[in-house]
Parts: C-alpha cells; structure tokens; sequence
C-alpha cells in the first residue's frame, strides 16, 4: 500500500465525528430534522405516515419488521408514489429493480403493485441481512444503517467496504468505522485495492440515504406506534 492510502486510513480512524440520527427501539431522537410538507402535514393530521400504512404493518407484522423502517425507506425512495420509476428502471413505492423481481419469482408487470413492492423489499431486505451474518455483538442500530446501505448499493460494494475494514483493523459490523471505508471506495484510488471487486461507486449517496431514512425512522418512532 503507497504511503498516501496508509496516512488516509490511519486518519479515518482517529476522526469519530459521525452522529447516530435515526432511531432504534431506545427512542433516541433525530439529530436531523426534515420539514415535512404540505401533504404529510395532511396525512399526520389523521394519524396516517402515508396511504400504504395498512399495507406497511401487516407486511411488517408477518415478517417481524418495524413498520416506520418500511415507511422510511418509502419515502425516501418514492415520496409514497406507487408509480415512481427511476432512470436505472427501479419501481414503486420502495423503488424495486427488475433484478431483484426476478430473482424472487415477482412477474415484471406485477412489481409496482403496493403490497407486491412492499412484500419484495422486504425479502430483499431479509436476504441481505442474513448474507451479512452479523456478530452476536453487533447493535441494532449497526445492523439496520448497514442492511440500508447494501438496500441502496447493492450488496457487492457493502461487502467490499467490508473486506476493506477488515484489511485494516476496523470493525466491519460498526456503522461508524464501515462507513469511512464505504467512502473510500467511492474514490477512484481506492478502486484497485486488492479488497475491491465491485469497482467505485457514488457513495456520498449511499451514506447520504442512510442518514436520511434513519433520521426519519426515529421521526416516525416518536410520532407513530
């Protein structure tokens, strides 16, 4: 390793300035407050989080999820809009790709229904989760922020983020120190590190998504049961 990576990770790991903004079951507060608008004004003042609620916890409930994480991740991914498609072909309300339809038996033209879209990520999320295989020790906190950042990259750059940990003795199920390595492997002199398969990505908007679906987790938390 050339003398610049060494000084740069060595820096990482003596600089802790990240700040948990989402929440868990501990009922700590968003650091990151986002200024809802008119229509969410509307849908709280019914007790609601968004139209899909009904759809949301039941799914949940089935399959021992927190209903407010499912919601989070909508509305980061759709703003609650069923028909949401974005530019790489992702779909629906929790924005799901083509790929990940087929790989759970979902027909293409199915993946934009509600509880169909719903249902999918969260095998998805499941799946994602087990492949990890989290120490015993790892906080829920760690576990979610690091599920949410495969849900956003793809498994493959997490997973490489991770070997990067590892490579340099930092704990790769701490959200805190993986996420250092994960913005290191969105820089293109990092892209050849031996640990590195998936090649560079966009990861200020991988971080920048799990800080945002957190802080509105820990919004819903307080605000919905």
């Amino acid at each position: 390793m050339n003398l610049k990576k060494v000084v740069f990770v060595f820096a990482l790991l003596l600089i802790s300035d990240f700040t948990f903004t989402g929440c868990t079951h501990n009922g700590k507060r968003a650091v990151v407050s986002v200024a809802p608008t008119a229509r969410e004004l509307e849908i709280a003042s019914r007790g609601q989080i968004s139209p899909f609620d009904p759809i949301m916890r039941q799914v949940a409930h089935e399959e021992g999820m927190d209903w407010r994480l499912l919601a989070a991740i909508a509305y980061q991914e759709s703003r609650f809009d069923p028909d949401a498609r974005s530019r790489r072909g992702a779909q629906g309300l929790m924005q799901v790709m083509n790929s990940v339809a087929r790989e759970f038996g979902v027909p293409i033209d199915r993946i934009s229904d509600p509880r169909t879209n719903i249902a999918t990520a969260v095998k998805l999320i499941k799946k994602i989760e087990g492949t990890l295989r989290f120490g015993d020790a790892t906080s829920e906190e760690d576990r979610i922020r690091i599920v949410l950042a495969c849900y956003n990259a793809g498994m493959g750059h997490i997973i490489d983020a991770r070997r990067l940990a590892v490579k340099h003795g930092a704990n790769h199920n701490s959200w805190e120190q993986l996420s250092r390595f994960v913005a290191l492997k969105g820089t293109p002199e990092w892209a050849d590190d031996e640990a590195v398969r998936h090649g560079a990505f966009n990861s200020g908007e991988t971080i920048g998504f799990v800080d945002k679906v957190m802080a509105r987790y820990s919004e819903y938390c307080e605000n919905y049961i």
